[in-house]
Parts: C-alpha cells; structure tokens; sequence
C-alpha cells in the first residue's frame, strides 16, 4: 500500500507553532442577502425572518429580514479558513460553544477574532489540541458573537 504524501498549505501550522495567549484577526467580510438566501437553500432553514422581507419588516425583531446565526458562523469559519493556519494540519473542529451577544444584519461587515487560550499535546498520538477563544465582531469593535472552538491539529513531524 503506497501512502500519499499531505499537502501542507505555506500557512499552515502545527500544534507545536501555537502559544498560549496569541491573538489573530482575520478580515472583514460583508454579508448579504445573497448569503441569506444561499444558507436558507443549503440548510433548508426558511424561517420568514430570514427569507420573507415583508413578513419579517411586520413582524420581525430587527426591521426587516436577517441572516440566521449560523449563517454568520459558517461565514466565520470561513474566514479562518482563508488564514490557511490549518490547510493540512487542522484535522478535526472537536467541540465548539456559541454565544449570540448581537444580531448580524445584511449588509454589516464581520470579522473574527481568535486567542488561543490552550495547546495540549495528546500523550501518544502526533496530534493534539488547540482551544481557541472566539469572537465575531461587527464594525470597529462591536462583539456579535463569541464562543470557543476546540481543534484538532497535527503535531510537526520527526525529522530524520
């Protein structure tokens, strides 16, 4: 059996190239009704609020209709994705927590805000884990959501 060799992304990093306290922001992203409307389709989440703008103009919270939560978090982890800090060596998101503070409406721009708060090798394995706390932020500095994302990257290979 041949084993194929991983392709590592140029920003890619390991476990051991994490530290404790370090912060890194991605950028901004605008998200739209376009957006909106893609989540509703793939998820099959057509709640009026999100989806019927005179439904949600009468009777919605916000003034008329919005992107779902998890929209903007998909958007989030999009955005760290194009960091590539995991292309190759992030292996797994193992567990994440979600906190709504503010609501994200079409046409605000949303950033994410990640510290990492834990690197834990595991004790066999070539691989442990990376606890990021996490913060989507609206505009200049307003915290929209926040939360944690546990990951699982890969330890830096021996060398010969």
């Amino acid at each position: 059996m041949t084993v194929q060799p991983r392709y590592i992304g140029p920003a890619a990093r390991y476990l051991e190239d994490f530290t404790v306290g370090e912060r890194i922001v991605t950028q901004g992203r605008t998200v739209t009704a376009a957006d909106g409307l893609f989540w509703a389709m793939f998820s099959g989440d057509m709640n009026p609020m999100h989806v019927d703008y005179d439904y949600a103009a009468k009777h919605g919270l916000f003034g008329g209709a919005f992107p779902p939560g998890l929209a903007t978090i998909a958007i989030a982890s999009g955005l760290m994705e194009r960091l590539g800090l995991s292309a190759g060596t992030g292996l797994a998101i193992i567990e994440q927590t979600i906190r709504y503070k503010a609501p994200v409406l079409f046409g605000d721009t949303v950033r994410l805000e990640l510290e990492v708060t834990e690197v834990r090798p595991h004790a066999v394995k070539p691989q442990g884990k990376v606890t990021f706390a996490y913060t989507i932020v609206r505009g200049a500095d307003d915290v929209v959501i926040e939360g944690e994302w546990r990951w699982l990257f890969a330890r830096r290979p021996a060398t010969p």
